[in-house]
């Protein structure tokens, strides 16, 4: 069962994030949108916007993961090729590519295990808050049926979060 929390984007919310990420700044984004510096820095700093940007930023070029260990397996490779070819090899260079690459995994490796335990903390956090949300519920008695409690439930679960 998934405990991640989907959430939506607006069609402006989305317009601005690809904006932004083909301009590169907020004043660009509102000279070709249109839209007030206030405005798109509100929308960019959304959680949901931030996260859509860092992960088209991460995925394209030579930040992508993927393209980053073939474009590195590929310099071994020839590094390889060329020690064949020549007879020419020194294994520094050999060392310093495999050395890169060792740690490059290390650190996608230590990002990945950071974000889980982030998402553990999550999940830890919305139960707690679950169960102080029912405690208080149970305290005031309320019933489905008991709008002016369950208004204050509300206003009591907003002030958790």
């Amino acid at each position: 069962m998934s405990t991640n929390i989907v959430t939506k984007m607006s069609p402006e919310g989305l317009e601005i994030a690809n904006t932004y990420l083909e301009q590169g700044s907020i004043p660009a984004v509102c000279a070709k949108l249109g839209v007030s510096e206030n405005e798109v820095s509100e929308i960019l700093n959304k959680r949901e916007i931030k996260q859509y940007i860092d992960t088209v930023f991460l995925d394209t070029g030579y930040r992508n993961r993927w393209k980053i260990s073939e474009t590195l397996d590929m310099l071994i490779e020839k590094k390889l090729e060329e020690a064949d070819e020549t007879e020419i090899y020194t294994n520094k260079d050999m060392a310093d590519l495999l050395q890169m690459a060792h740690k490059m995994r290390i650190e996608e490796l230590k990002a990945q295990t950071e974000m889980e335990n982030e998402e553990k903390k999550l999940v830890k956090m919305k139960k707690i808050l679950k169960d102080k949300v029912l405690k208080y519920i149970k305290i005031l008695n309320i019933t489905k049926f008991d709008a002016t409690k369950t208004i204050i439930i509300h206003m009591i679960a907003a002030n958790l979060m």
